[in-house]
């Protein structure tokens, strides 16, 4: 089971570059560049993409390996995943707002 939340982890994180790195396409549904409070965002939305997926796969990589310190890296790439979706928030992040608050709420009952 550990190797399988590790790995979610590290996916979870891969994923936020598959979405922000990519120029906007005009097809896609939304601009994960824009954001509705701030405009033109995508410089910004890279880097907290870059940081969230750096961040969150360390915590997979640390949870696989059996780390310390995988909890707060953990905690911490999904506040900076939640800080980009509200950045660049549209409907289609609440699923992701969710996944980001079950993976903070299950790395806190760890040490419980």
């Amino acid at each position: 089971m550990v190797w399988i939340a590790g790995l979610f982890l590290v996916a979870h994180g891969l994923i936020h570059l598959a979405i922000w790195l990519p120029k906007a396409d005009p097809k896609a549904p939304f601009d994960a560049g824009h954001s509705p409070f701030a405009g033109n965002v995508r410089r910004a939305a890279a880097a907290l993409a870059v940081a969230a997926a750096v961040v969150l796969a360390a915590g997979g990589l640390g949870l696989i390996g059996g780390a310390s310190w995988w909890q707060p890296a953990t905690i911490t790439g999904a506040a900076l995943s939640t800080a980009l979706l509200l950045l660049t928030f549209n409907k289609w992040w609440l699923i992701a707002l969710g996944i980001n608050a079950a993976i903070i709420v299950l790395s806190v009952q760890q040490d419980a």
